[in-house]
């Protein structure tokens, strides 16, 4: 019986079905694209990956995170975010499902466990839904709908409003920060998590507009509070904001090209930039990019927040649109980055240095046929007799 799991998430096909991709004509399009969580086992020796189980989902799982306290996982998928009970095989069964008032990309909860925030791309919508005891979703408490007159000229990706992302600042759970790649903008808006309200008006001082064709996709916290990653997905920048927890502020400082030198970013749909994540001590910033396939790595200058690119920084991720990747550090297996190339099917293990500062030994690849991986958790510990399933 394992004793943690990681879970996939499936989606479609990315950009080897986009006519203007960098792959497209390259890359045999997968045959099958299976609606599906994938459980993976993890060695506590070694931190190698292998399937435990492929359970069947009837849509597309496009997020997944662990409840810190009720033993569920949860998720965004056919337009509704649901939960799901952790079993102690690590098997999982389908609990609640609700309305997020559009198609969510992404899912995040709170740090009490009350409340889950989701960003509906395709709607231009951010929701807040409550979280029952019994873990259950209910109806949505607050729904943030945005809509802006944008740059025709940049309709191919950007014409209305696409939140791609919800984030609470994890020291204070008092601010919630989204990032719109349609609008150009991360909205700040202050969260009141008594009634799981997002308070702010669209045309609040406190939201950051970036560049018009910037795209923002992702961002991450530093574990200092002091510092917010913002990756963008269509001009390939990286942009480092001086964050201020008590006005809810963001103060760009520092933007530069993710990308290795002469790469240009490209604005086809699942071809750009995709996902960013701090390293646990604050030392490193990785950042994915699916124009060319790689992981690049930058070192953090711990006195301001400001980056330079570490040595041998850009790493091939060993497939195609590497969309999602997570950080682990284990006591016993040490350092990993996990990535998810969506369409090659597979999962990509990389031993890195006890400060991140460099990979060590070979990666290592798990095949996923059948599913185009999304979204991949970190270990999940499964519940014993009585117990609860948490997030380590």
């Amino acid at each position: 019986m394992p004793s943690r799991v990681v879970y996939v998430g499936s989606g479609a096909v990315g950009q080897a079905k986009v006519s203007n991709s960098p792959v497209f004509g390259k890359l045999a399009v997968p045959t099958e694209e299976r609606a599906a969580i994938v459980s993976l086992t993890v060695d506590e020796e070694f931190g190698t990956l292998a399937v435990l189980r492929v359970e069947e989902q009837p849509f597309h799982v496009g997020w997944l995170v662990p409840h810190p306290l009720n033993g569920h996982l949860y998720g965004v998928g056919g337009g509704k975010a649901h939960s799901w009970a952790v079993g102690g095989d690590g098997s999982l069964t389908l609990t609640s499902s609700s309305d997020t008032a559009g198609g969510s990309a992404f899912l995040e909860l709170s740090c009490d466990g009350r409340w889950a925030l989701s960003a509906s791309y395709g709607a231009g919508t951010l929701a807040v839904l409550p979280i029952s005891p019994n873990g259950a979703l209910g109806m949505a408490t607050c729904v943030k709908m945005h809509s802006l007159q944008l740059n025709p000229t940049l309709a191919d990706r950007q014409e209305g409003c696409h939140p791609h992302q919800i984030r609470l600042d994890p020291h204070t759970n008092k601010w919630a920060l989204s990032c719109d790649l349609g609008a150009s903008r991360v909205w700040v808006y202050s969260f009141d998590s008594v009634t799981g309200t997002l308070v702010g008006e669209a045309d609040s001082p406190r939201h950051l507009l970036l560049p018009e064709s910037a795209g923002p996709r992702h961002l991450d916290f530093h574990p200092s509070g002091r510092w917010v990653y913002i990756l963008c997905e269509l001009d390939g920048c990286l942009v480092v904001c001086d964050w201020d927890a008590e006005a809810g502020r963001l103060s760009p400082k520092q933007t530069l090209c993710a990308l290795a030198e002469g790469v240009a970013c490209s604005r086809a749909h699942h071809s750009g930039n995709a996902h960013v994540a701090v390293s646990m001590d604050g030392g490193v910033v990785f950042a994915s990019s699916r124009t060319d396939n790689v992981l690049n790595r930058f070192a953090v200058d711990l006195t301001d927040g400001t980056l330079r690119r570490c040595p041998g920084e850009h790493a091939s991720t060993r497939g195609v649109c590497p969309r999602n990747f997570s950080l682990e550090d284990s006591t016993s297996y040490g350092a990993v980055v996990r990535v998810l190339n969506q369409d090659s099917q597979n999962v990509v293990s990389f031993p890195m240095a006890h400060d991140w500062s460099d990979h060590v030994g070979e990666a290592v690849v798990l095949e996923l046929l059948g599913v185009c991986p999304v979204v991949i958790t970190t270990p999940v510990v499964l519940p014993t007799s009585g117990g609860s399933v948490t997030d380590c």
